[in-house]
């Protein structure tokens, strides 16, 4: 993580862990996944299921909690690690 990817971070972890799992996860990541999915279904099928579309909706909600979770983990750690003071290398 760099200088400016950091200073985005700082500014993009104040809206809370939260917030951010429900906006770029499962909103982002579980309506996108969901809607690509029913896509490829009515690609390859001519059809789709409204039963299935919500299920993949629950489903891809869930996944996408936790690549939100761990995309703000990920990041939180390199923050602090960008902040950590360097000690010097013992030869």
């Amino acid at each position: 993580m760099n200088a400016a990817q950091a200073e985005k971070w700082r500014k993009t972890r104040t809206m809370g862990k939260g917030k951010y799992v429900m906006l770029f996860g499962v909103l982002s990541w579980g309506i996108s996944l969901a809607a690509l999915f029913t896509a490829i279904e009515w690609l390859t099928q001519q059809t789709f299921t409204p039963y299935w579309v919500y299920i993949r909706l629950g489903v891809m909600a869930v996944v996408g909690f936790f690549v939100a979770n761990f995309r703000w983990e990920s990041r939180e750690q390199k923050l602090r690690q960008l902040e950590q003071p360097q000690a010097p290398k013992k030869r």
